[in-house]
């Protein structure tokens, strides 16, 4: 957004309302806006002189607890600020400076993941226009992401709705389904240029390091399901019954497995990448029963989906 040649002469904020009550409620009503309220947020954003409340304004949106809905309203209405407010820029882009120094925050994994995804759009879109410090800033961010969270992957819902909505125009890699749409009918999909080829190849490769480590994570934790759940069908053919505790603990694991596996997946679709084949109980079971079968007997697969 080329907003710098076509921000507003100070005579215009004069035909606006300056009143202070009426610019602390709209502030006010930017720490809880919701998509439901765009309407009437752009509304009174075109009505008011904020030129002294911008810094609380850009707090405001920055600090609201926004769901994933709300994410375009949020960023309609920093496009707005951008083109009217000259210093929105760079309060913007200091203020996310700011909250993703530190990864350890409370409530970290929903703020990280609206910061991380605002600021990825805030770039691309050209709001935020100091582009050297903004991506630096997105890469320190995932760099620290990517080196503190191969074992937890707390971050991981972040990670995969900053693919989603950024990772195309930033890291110049389509989905699995866009790529095949593409080479079915022999088109090319539009993009936005935000980076150099060798520039968007270091966030690719910063995504496809923390994605192998998601894959090992899945891998793992099939492997002590599927164990889990082999050593209860044993129990249960030998003593007739399994304990409570046994049960609990399998249905813990399985409701593990499968939000990693649903995250692990979308990751692996976005960033068009092959997870490793998982077998079954019934499947290992019935591999271990042929002699010539790769897989061993506590029936695991590797990360790359060789026996180990």
């Amino acid at each position: 957004l080329d907003a710098k040649a076509h921000h507003p002469p100070d005579s215009f904020f004069k035909t606006l309302d300056s009143s202070v009550k009426k610019n602390s409620l709209f502030v006010k009503k930017l720490s809880s806006l919701t998509e439901s309220s765009r309407t009437k947020l752009v509304q009174d954003l075109k009505s008011l002189n904020l030129n002294k409340y911008i810094e609380e304004v850009v707090n405001a949106i920055c600090g609201a607890k926004l769901k994933m809905q709300d994410m375009n309203c949020a960023i309609h209405l920093c496009s707005l600020l951008h083109r009217r407010y000259s210093d929105f820029s760079p309060l913007l882009l200091r203020t996310l400076q700011g909250a993703l120094s530190n990864l350890c925050k409370e409530d970290k994994v929903t703020r990280v993941r609206i910061e991380l995804r605002l600021l990825g759009q805030m770039l691309v879109l050209g709001i935020i226009t100091d582009q050297k410090e903004g991506f630096t800033l997105l890469h320190n961010t995932l760099y620290n992401i990517v080196n503190s969270d191969k074992e937890k992957l707390e971050f991981l819902p972040a990670m995969v709705s900053f693919v989603k909505h950024c990772g195309e125009d930033i890291m110049g890699v389509y989905s699995t389904k866009s790529r095949q749409m593409m080479e079915q009918y022999s088109i090319t999909l539009p993009s936005v240029e935000v980076l150099p080829p060798n520039k968007k190849k270091i966030f690719h490769d910063l995504l496809k390091e923390y994605s192998s480590a998601v894959i090992v994570a899945l891998v793992k934790l099939h492997n002590k399901l599927m164990k889990c759940m082999k050593q209860n069908k044993k129990i249960l053919m030998m003593k007739g019954e399994v304990s409570n505790e046994k049960i609990e603990h399998s249905e813990k694991l399985s409701a593990q497995h499968s939000k990693l596996m649903i995250n692990a997946t979308t990751l692996a679709e976005l960033l068009d990448i092959t997870i490793p084949d998982l077998p079954s109980l019934q499947q290992l079971e019935e591999e271990e029963m042929d002699c010539n079968s790769p897989t061993n007997v506590a029936g695991e697969v590797s990360s790359e989906g060789v026996e180990r």
